[in-house]
């Protein structure tokens, strides 16, 4: 989503959707923020509605993000016709949602007892041609999203039920265990169990990095590109595994190299 917010100027104004206290930080965009969610809204720009019928003017809004908040619109097709309706001509999309067959997904909809996920989405190019159909919007760039098993860590906000000690606890060390053995066996055997989902980029933009990010921070669940870990001299040698230290919150990761980019 930050190569749209990071693009967005002084005047502009984003919305982001169904994001309960927010997607992102204000810091993350020189653009005004309006947040929007079914719950009761948070802060001077809050505003509380449904999806499917947005009170806003037509055009109000130079880019939309909407991260992993489709999954959990009942009427997700109303709701993205009312992105493009509030959404200027030249404005952005961002959508992510959650692959639902895979490991990471399970076990959050296992753990949560469904965690409120009513859209099932499974094959990303049926997918980008349902948000190319509501939407008017070409898809520009897709590009895969990890999982370090974060929404299980116990120091995270969620206070989960029993079910979580069944898997650890959500204590760090074996969700960082996890997290590595998963992406090293994606690697090696061809698994996805490291996988989470997409992040569909719609509308008119510059050039986006489809590869993916796979070291994702097992606490704050921030994704990082693995040759900036490096370049930024946080990926430290190990018995075990190199490991690095989150950019945003300093929380110890394994680290594994991501895929080779194109040349």
């Amino acid at each position: 989503m930050h190569e749209i917010l990071s693009e967005l100027r002084p005047d502009s104004i984003v919305l982001d959707l169904g994001c309960r206290s927010g997607s992102f930080p204000v810091t993350a965009t020189q653009a005004k923020v309006v947040r929007f969610d079914l719950d009761f809204g948070l802060g001077p720009c809050s505003v509380q509605g449904d999806a499917q019928l947005l009170p806003f003017r037509e055009f109000s809004f130079d880019g939309i993000i909407a991260n992993h908040s489709l999954e959990h619109i009942v009427g997700m097709k109303p709701c993205l016709r009312e992105l493009r309706r509030v959404l200027k001509n030249d404005g952005r999309l961002y959508v992510a949602v959650p692959d639902a067959s895979t490991l990471s997904d399970w076990l959050y909809r296992w753990l949560a007892h469904g965690g409120g996920h009513v859209n099932a989405i499974v094959d990303s190019n049926r997918f980008a041609e349902v948000l190319e159909a509501e939407t008017g919007l070409r898809v520009a760039a897709v590009r895969l999203l990890h999982t370090s098993f974060a929404f299980a860590n116990v120091n995270g906000p969620v206070k989960w039920s029993r079910r979580i000690w069944l898997i650890g606890g959500g204590q760090e060390w074996i969700l960082r265990t996890a997290s590595y053995c998963a992406r090293r066996c994606d690697a090696w055997l061809g698994t996805r169990w490291s996988v989470y989902g997409w992040a569909f980029y719609l509308g008119e933009m510059k050039f986006i990095d489809e590869v993916p990010a796979t070291n994702v921070c097992v606490r704050c669940g921030a994704a990082h590109v693995s040759e900036w870990l490096k370049a930024i001299g946080t990926v430290k040698p190990g018995w075990l595994w190199r490991s690095y230290s989150c950019p945003e919150c300093q929380t110890a990761n394994a680290f594994t190299d991501d895929p080779p980019r194109p040349t």
